[in-house]
């Protein structure tokens, strides 16, 4: 069988993975002769929002030019659809190399959530809300850089006219809402911050800040709990990291800094009795006391909203009054090969790991099961030792 070639010069390759809107291919560029990710979009039954999303998720990365950005490089149409072609970025997710190697080395941590950062302010400056900030969007290239990928829920700050869903529908992923996104408020870019703040946590300590048997659960503690403090959890975590992380965790999206301010090193503001920004704790709530509340929350969120539009894929994860005292994570002194994976495709779970919600990505198995390496829409074949906790040199 021909391979499929689209617009007279994508030879699309193997199949790297399928999202909810489209499915992603490694492929060639015969014209500039080089690999590129292609994102073919699904068909779509009785959902014009979906051809629109799409549309939208082009033009999005289309805007952007930053080199924490994974690159829009075509998009036309293709069947009954449309296609996309990206860069191509092999590495492996965030997610994918938390499972693989656990907890990043704080500084490690830092410097990659400061690219992130980067990226974000970029796209905020185009008028562009990510909405969708978790470990498995954030790609680790080959040479120790984050790139930021899957506009797929992007909300245009300067479009009033539609948002793709009913009025107050919240769209996203419960691990990594922002608290005024619950209240069915419209997404900011601060919104995107507390995301990104969420993934800090879950970098430092194995595991997001709220966690819960059900959406509900999560998101009724992100509106009233506090997270455990990361000196409870793991040892050597510096003042001044807990005081940026908590500053990104701010429930008023007012108080948090701008995503530029955190690309850019700076601190939180200076208490009078204290060295650095600390929140204050709130009330650390029991499992039972959760799961009641949180009834009564998505009740409220209901009665404002018409509708839920969470990412359903959850993986289990441990109660929040069951969590480990300490985290000591074993970083390997050897590098681990980790196979080539991409940006838009589904993400795999994992039964025992504390990650974030995983978006059904396919994930090549072996004896021995090790995270995919992503690109920006695909996963690939086997393309680098680098250690993702590693900056390399």
């Amino acid at each position: 069988m021909e391979p499929t070639v689209i617009a007279g010069r994508y030879r699309l390759g193997v199949r790297l993975g399928r999202g909810g809107m489209g499915e992603v291919y490694r492929a060639t560029d015969e014209l500039l002769g080089r690999p590129v990710a292609v994102k073919v979009m699904l068909p779509v039954v009785d959902t014009l929002a979906s051809e629109e999303r799409f549309r939208r998720e082009a033009r999005a990365a289309a805007k952007i030019t930053d080199p924490h950005v994974v690159a829009a490089y075509d998009f036309g149409p293709h069947g009954d659809g449309f296609y996309l072609a990206m860069e191509l970025v092999e590495g492996p997710t965030v997610s994918e190399a938390l499972r693989e190697y656990g907890p990043f080395p704080p500084e490690r941590a830092l410097d990659l959530i400061r690219q992130a950062a980067g990226g974000l302010a970029a796209a905020h400056r185009c008028g562009v809300v990510h909405r969708d900030i978790k470990p498995g969007n954030l790609l680790l290239s080959a040479d120790g850089q984050l790139k930021i990928t899957d506009f797929g829920i992007v909300r245009l700050l300067q479009d009033s006219t539609t948002t793709l869903t009913s009025t107050g529908q919240i769209v996203g992923s419960s691990h990594y809402l922002a608290p005024e996104r619950i209240t069915g408020k419209p997404a900011q870019a601060s919104s995107d911050v507390y995301a990104l703040g969420c993934v800090l946590y879950q970098m430092l300590t194995g595991k997001p800040p709220f966690v819960g048997d059900e959406p509900a659960a999560v998101m009724y503690q992100h509106l009233q709990a506090e997270p455990a403090r990361l000196s409870e959890l793991r040892a050597a975590i510096c003042p001044d990291l807990e005081g940026l992380l908590f500053w990104m965790l701010e429930k008023d999206p007012a108080q948090r800094p701008t995503a530029q301010q955190v690309a850019d090193g700076e601190t939180p503001p200076v208490a009078a009795d204290t060295a650095v920004h600390i929140a204050p704790i709130r009330q650390r709530l029991s499992r039972r006391q959760v799961v009641t509340a949180a009834g009564a929350t998505l009740a409220v969120a209901m009665a404002t909203t018409l509708g839920i539009l969470l990412d359903k894929t959850d993986v289990p994860l441990p109660a929040t009054d069951n969590l480990p005292a300490k985290i000591d994570p074993v970083v390997p002194t050897s590098p681990h090969p980790t196979p080539v994976r991409q940006t838009t495709a589904p993400r795999t779970t994992h039964p025992t790991s504390a990650q974030e919600p995983a978006n059904t990505r396919p994930r090549v198995t072996s004896t021995k099961p090790r995270p995919q390496v992503k690109t920006s829409a695909a996963k690939g074949h086997q393309k680098t030792k680098a250690h993702p906790h590693k900056k390399k040199a």
